[in-house]
């Protein structure tokens, strides 16, 4: 059984593979904090919830599932599917900028690093928690 055809596998990589690439920029940010006329660097946002609702449950044999998203608006997401390599690395709307033109404001860089932290932490226990009830429906895990 390729447990990558299931969809709800799937959508939790994909989360991952998006955190992943927020944690680098919020990295970027903070490495920079103190470079003359560097801006903030932020991920557009990607909407997991939607994610989630627009699961497309049914894949004949041989064909993988798709993941749908939802588009809430325009510039958020493509519509070929969101993945992470889609997102889009946006300026962030900070409009604090120290006298050498820097708009990185280190506290806040880090308070969105230990979100990210969290949210990666969530997405990997939902993904060993399906893991877990697969292998017990498979007679292989107790």
């Amino acid at each position: 059984m390729d447990f990558n055809n299931i969809p709800i596998m799937a959508a939790l990589r994909q989360r991952m593979r998006w955190l992943n690439q927020n944690q680098t920029v919020l990295s970027e940010n903070v490495a920079n904090a103190d470079t003359p006329g560097y801006k903030a660097k932020e991920l557009s946002k990607q909407d997991f919830s939607g994610l989630v609702d627009n699961l497309s449950g049914s894949s004949s044999k041989g064909s993988v599932s798709h993941v749908a998203l939802r588009v809430t608006e325009p510039g958020h997401m493509s519509l070929n599917g969101g993945m992470a390599g889609d997102s889009h690395v946006i300026q962030s709307k900070i409009e604090d900028e120290s006298p050498t033109g820097n708009t990185v404001v280190l506290e806040e860089q880090m308070m969105k690093v230990a979100d990210n932290q969290m949210k990666y932490g969530v997405a990997v226990n939902l993904y060993k928690k399906n893991m877990g009830l697969l292998k017990i429906a498979l007679g292989r895990g107790g």
